[in-house]
């Protein structure tokens, strides 16, 4: 297949050198056309990713509920396990459910806990898959059911090898106000981590309500900031100043950073949520530089927050959870723009599906596909899986017929 896909690669190229060197006066001028012929560049796009992307939503059933549209909501992020089954943190029903290829959903962990164990999962916004079954879970919430020191905002583990055990790794109890600490797993602390991935026995997590970039060791539990600001006290940053600077880490500034990714050199990719742009963090020099979009903020008045484009020229909207290939090519849903945006290793910015004005719920090609809010996002071979938040928890309306939070997937994304 790939020496078929190269012959014909080199036969597009030729017929296209050959209708540019070969084009005629366009009518009425002596202009040439020096246009390449419209089929031959969708040949070119088609043989580039073996086939158009495609968007389709993900049938699912559950056991005791009979309205499928009612099975999660607000799912905030998605994995993919060492199983091959998908993970959902279904964040506003307080648990984290399994999803099989067939679509069966089972909730593993939830807020009330499973079997004897007092841990529980109260509004998970991130979760990631370690190895040896278990699963790491950024939780918001109350998450003990009698020992109120720890009230949320923490990390836990979940282990799907030995009865989805539940386990506190590190966040000891509910800030008063925003609030980072590093240290062992009896003093750090966590407020509103949301993003999280795991790296080489290391979790990177984006704490969105403390405005950084922090590492967890998945053994001691103990945590260190990366890049960002140890906040304190209670203030609210505005988009691009001045949470936005670059530079040293330690003096890096971040405006709710949502996702998180490593990359095969070890470099962070955040997704600066309210600045609406792609962050890196370079560990070899300590150094934060702006990937891709613009700190600069958006405006809803002009078209200057959806561009594809390189590096600094592209703009987003509103960027929740980033996920990266084998290639080191970054992906991410851009709820603002109701998009799924590709970031090429050298940071090309392209729309893979979807579009500002596409908002809805409607599988397809990506030209033509349709989100209403794309929040998680996970690779796992060549394919794309997307928690497509719903703007209303439907509750017995089945009026609202598109109107429901699902799981998208992408396939053929090269």
């Amino acid at each position: 297949m790939k020496k078929i896909k190269k012959t014909l690669g080199t036969i597009i190229f030729f017929l296209l050198s050959w209708n540019v060197m070969n084009c005629n006066a366009l009518p009425g001028t002596t202009n040439k056309d020096t246009g390449p012929d419209t089929n031959l560049l969708l040949a070119m796009a088609v043989l580039s990713t073996g086939s158009p992307v495609q968007v389709t939503t993900l049938d699912l059933s559950e056991s005791g509920i009979s309205n499928s549209k009612e099975i999660l909501n607000q799912p905030e992020d998605i994995t993919i396990g060492q199983d091959g089954l998908i993970y959902v943190a279904d964040s506003k029903n307080n648990r984290i459910v399994k999803i099989t290829s067939e679509g069966v959903v089972t909730s593993i962990a939830s807020s009330s806990g499973n079997g004897s164990t007092v841990t529980v999962i109260n509004n998970p916004e991130g979760i990631t898959a370690g190895p040896n079954g278990i699963l790491y879970v950024a939780n918001s919430g109350a998450s003990s059911k009698t020992n109120s020191a720890y009230d949320g905002h923490n990390i836990l583990s979940i282990n799907t090898s030995s009865g989805n055990t539940i386990s506190l790794l590190s966040g000891k109890d509910r800030p008063t106000s925003r609030e980072t600490i590093d240290g062992d797993q009896g003093t750090n602390r966590f407020y509103k981590p949301e993003g999280i991935r795991y790296a080489n026995n290391k979790l990177v997590v984006a704490e969105n309500g403390g405005f950084s970039i922090r590492e967890v060791n998945t053994t001691s539990g103990s945590v260190t900031t990366l890049t960002g600001e140890k906040t304190t006290g209670d203030s609210t940053p505005t988009p691009g100043t001045p949470y936005n600077t670059d530079g040293p880490a330690t003096s890096a500034r971040f405006n709710s950073p949502k996702g998180v990714v490593a990359d095969s050199k070890g470099n962070v990719y955040i997704a600066d949520g309210k600045n609406h742009c792609i962050r890196k963090y370079d560990p070899s020099t300590g150094q934060v530089s702006t990937f891709a979009g613009s700190k600069l903020g958006f405006s809803d008045s002009n078209a200057s927050g959806f561009v594809d484009g390189q590096g600094t020229s592209a703009k987003f909207n509103s960027l929740y959870m980033i996920t990266i290939d084998e290639k080191d090519n970054l992906y991410v849903a851009d709820a603002g723009n109701y998009a799924i945006r590709k970031i090429s290793a050298s940071g090309y910015v392209s729309t893979l599906a979807g579009g500002p004005s596409l908002n809805g719920r409607g599988d397809g090609s990506g030209s033509t596909a349709q989100f209403y809010n794309p929040k998680g996002i996970y690779y796992y071979k060549n394919t794309l899986y997307i928690t497509d938040v719903a703007k209303n928890k439907i509750s017995g309306n089945t009026s609202l017929s598109t109107d429901y939070s699902a799981v998208r997937k992408i396939s053929n994304v090269f």
